[in-house]
């Protein structure tokens, strides 16, 4: 089986761009001439007819998930790029900063807090930042 016959695409006659509509129209179109009640006698014991409905078949319930044919896009992607000797479009890196420490003044302002630890719990003054 040659990699033609493997990509669901060429076998339903598509783009890789099709929309769902195009894709199930196809299959559709492709199920009626192939289909062993639709065809001729002397073509209805076929093998290879039979193995070319069986590639249609999968091919079409490959394609027609939006997940498993996002998947099969993305694998089809990677294999390519792993073929070729381009290395894949990474992201640019955003541009570094130099390290500086960040200063903060601290300014506590009310009453001081009470001596010793509060019954209910941690107890925090009103806090004013500032740069």
């Amino acid at each position: 089986m040659t990699a033609a016959n493997r990509d669901p695409y060429q076998v339903l006659g598509l783009s890789s761009s099709a929309s769902q509509s195009e894709i199930t129209s196809a299959y559709r179109r492709l199920l009626r001439e192939h289909h062993p009640d639709t065809r001729t006698r002397s073509r209805s014991s076929n093998p290879a007819a039979d193995e070319h409905l069986q590639r249609i078949l999968s091919a079409y319930a490959l394609l027609r998930d939006p997940e498993h044919r996002a998947a099969h896009d993305r694998a089809v992607t990677e294999r390519a790029e792993a073929e070729s000797d381009v290395q894949p479009r990474r992201r640019p890196e955003a541009p570094t900063r130099p390290a500086t420490p960040i200063r903060i003044r601290v300014v506590v302002r009310g009453t001081p807090p009470p001596q010793g630890p509060p019954a209910t719990g941690l107890w925090v003054s009103p806090v004013q930042w500032h740069r």
